[in-house]
């Protein structure tokens, strides 16, 4: 079990799938001295990870991030299919911290793909995936 304070910190969330991420507050070197030496820190608004990765190490608040960031400067059809992919990575993100999917969260986000050109879908899946480096020039300028 993880302490949720410590002399210094606090711990704000836990999220469990392929590593155990731990959201916290406060003195590093105090969660270090607590919780041990991490295999990596991230920086909020710094990450520099492509967005398949992020998702395949299942890292869905980072993806979260960074998909939020193209989707400020999209529109129309891209706008919707972004938000419909932050909407899956938030429903990830509860499930990883309670195990229960958000009902809700993947409704809306199906709801949304739905809404969408069946034949647009492929598209928007390449251009995302051609556009995520872009996505970093955005959000680091």
């Amino acid at each position: 079990m993880v302490r949720r304070e410590g002399e210094g910190y606090r711990v704000i969330e836990i999220r469990e799938c392929k590593y155990r991420e731990v959201d916290v507050l406060g003195n590093l070197d105090e969660v270090i001295r607590d919780l041990g030496q991490p295999l990596f820190f991230v920086k909020v608004g710094e990450a520099k990870t492509e967005l398949w990765d992020l998702l395949n190490d299942c890292r869905f608040w980072e993806a979260h991030e960074l998909l939020e960031g193209i989707w400020r400067g999209s529109n129309g059809a891209e706008r919707k299919y972004l938000q419909a992919l932050i909407l899956l990575c938030a429903s990830m993100i509860k499930y990883r911290k309670n195990r229960g999917v958000s009902d809700e969260l993947m409704e809306r986000a199906l709801s949304l793909i739905s809404e969408l050109p069946q034949d647009l879908l492929p598209l928007l899946y390449v251009r995302l995936g051609l556009n995520s480096q872009w996505g970093h020039a955005v959000n680091n300028t």
